[in-house]
């Protein structure tokens, strides 16, 4: 009978312990790992990049990813990785990080075999200067060994100047660092210019970046990511642009409970008035000499009168007429008195009047071929301001864009990722055909009429290169007289009899036709 042979069970938790560690880190990570060769066994790396990975997750602080690494070097990775700033970018964002991750391994593995070519040169140049100390050191003590040629390094000498050498290798192949982005491939250098000029347009529209997704450059030239850019250094420049936005939507009354008004009520209350009062009637301390009818305050000289039947009679006529030269008390007496004040209490209750605010906005937006140019740009930079303003001041914002007849998209403006990415898209196509429209302002009235939508604002942005019928312009004007719909109108062009039938106001951006944008918004 064969017996089988049972492993240690120190063998057991070495691989119990592997696959645990294993366990910590995403898949998608675990071929870099296994394939990392700088260091440190399959549970270390494991371990560190999971610690390294919940940090930059967290916005925690970053424990070293490569601790088997000498401490200077590891020092030098970890701070050239806060200096890129790209901290602040994976938090809460598992493609980042994972990204940043792989790359960095990468480098660190190329950085390696860097390593590795400097190392023999130096292990040799070190054992050769130490067997040189060596034999100066015997030569001193006068100590002649059999045979000097044949004098070898112990094996303990050896891993010491293997060690030291090893050290110095890694600290030549990655030297003090001025940036992370030196360290990591050079498209981690583009990423991080375009996501801090992005991350100032997402900041304004008071979301958080969420740049994770699409790390290629492509993405952000086929989905318009710059275009974002350009268009929001336009709308600095353009204030008035902004104001007529935040003028858009009736008042509202908003759901919820009335507006919490603070009055103040007159009441009176009583209370003790206390005050200090100097008397001679509180004996604490004598003040001088003065003249008075008490016995018990006189001088000695005055008592000396009773004893005389004449001067008797004196001091009791001394006495009457309060003459007694006597000692000088006083002391300090607390008065209190009970008062009445009248105070003003303030009170909260709730008012008559409802919490108000703008209404919904309605944007029907010209992207005909006449629009191209500056006026595209400005209409563009008009839909993310609407963004901007939708999204601060909690309103519904909804876009006819029209083109051609029966050619019309609708866009409903918010921050959610399908929300955004209709967004961008927009903002990457170009305008062109005709112009009808006829269309879209008649779907805005319908969106008008719909019950959450009754204090609806509609801002027709174009040129002015269309007609309006007849029928149209009675249907918008009743209901502006019946139920109050403000139709305004931005007028990027010269053209303005339609527009001027129907909207009021009516503003003229004319001044901003010959606005010189920059060369990069030229191409939007």
């Amino acid at each position: 009978m064969i017996k089988q042979k049972i492993a240690p069970s120190g063998v057991f938790n070495q691989l119990n312990n592997q696959f645990i560690a294993v366990e910590l880190v995403p898949e998608a990570l675990l071929p870099t790992i296994f394939a990392h060769t700088s260091g440190g066994d399959l549970t270390a790396r494991c371990e560190s990049v999971a610690s390294f990975r919940q940090g930059l997750l967290e916005g925690t602080t970053l424990m070293s990813p490569v601790p088997w690494l000498p401490d200077e070097v590891q020092s030098r990775v970890l701070g050239a990785i806060v200096q890129t700033g790209l901290p602040s970018y994976c938090y809460e964002n598992e493609e980042v990080t994972d990204a940043l991750i792989v790359d960095l391994f990468h480098a660190l593995e190329n950085k390696h075999s860097e390593v590795n070519t400097l190392l023999l040169p130096l292990i040799k140049n070190s054992e050769e200067q130490e067997l040189r100390q060596i034999k100066l050191a015997l030569e001193d003590k006068k100590i002649q060994p059999r045979n000097m040629k044949q004098l070898e390094l112990s094996e303990d000498q050896k891993l010491k100047i293997h060690t030291k050498c090893e050290s110095l290798a890694w600290l030549q192949a990655i030297p003090q660092l001025d940036s992370g982005i030196d360290l990591l491939p050079s498209i981690w250098k583009e990423r991080v210019e375009v996501w801090q000029e992005l991350k100032s347009v997402f900041d304004d529209l008071g979301v958080l970046s969420g740049l994770g997704y699409g790390l290629s450059k492509g993405f952000f030239q086929s989905h318009g990511w710059m275009n974002l850019v350009e268009l929001h250094k336009v709308i600095k420049k353009l204030p008035s642009l902004q104001d007529v936005i935040r003028t858009m939507g009736r008042m509202k009354d908003c759901d919820g409970t009335p507006i919490v008004e603070q009055i103040a009520k007159q009441m009176s209350i009583s209370f003790k008035y206390q005050y200090e009062v100097k008397t001679p009637w509180v004996p604490e301390e004598a003040k001088g000499i003065t003249r008075s009818d008490s016995v018990s305050r006189m001088l000695p000289q005055e008592a000396v009168m009773l004893v005389h039947p004449i001067l008797k009679k004196l001091w009791h006529a001394r006495r009457a007429e309060s003459a007694l030269v006597s000692y000088a008390f006083e002391g300090t007496d607390i008065i209190s008195e009970d008062r009445e004040q009248q105070v003003e209490k303030p009170e909260d209750q709730a008012g008559l009047r409802q919490a108000r605010n703008r209404g919904p906005m309605i944007i029907c937006l010209d992207t005909s071929g006449s629009m191209a140019g500056t006026p595209e740009n400005i209409a563009k930079a008009l839909v993310l301001e609407c963004l901007t303003v939708a999204t601060k001041e909690k309103r519904a914002c909804y876009i006819y864009l029209f083109g051609s007849q029966n050619e019309v998209q609708e866009i409903e403006l918010n921050l959610t990722p399908e929300g955004l990415e209709r967004m961008v898209t927009f903002l990457s196509m170009s305008f062109g055909g005709g112009t009808d429209a006829e269309g879209p302002l008649n779907l805005a009235l319908k969106q008008s009429d719909k019950e959450d939508w009754e204090k609806a604002d509609i801002l027709l942005v174009s040129d002015g290169e269309f007609s309006l019928s007849a029928g149209l312009s009675r249907k918008i004007n009743n209901r502006k007289e019946q139920r109050g719909l403000s139709v305004q109108g931005v007028l990027i062009g010269h053209h303005s009899s339609a527009m001027a039938k129907v909207c009021d106001p009516l503003h003229h951006f004319s001044k901003w036709i010959d606005l010189q944008l920059h060369s990069s918004a030229t191409s939007i």
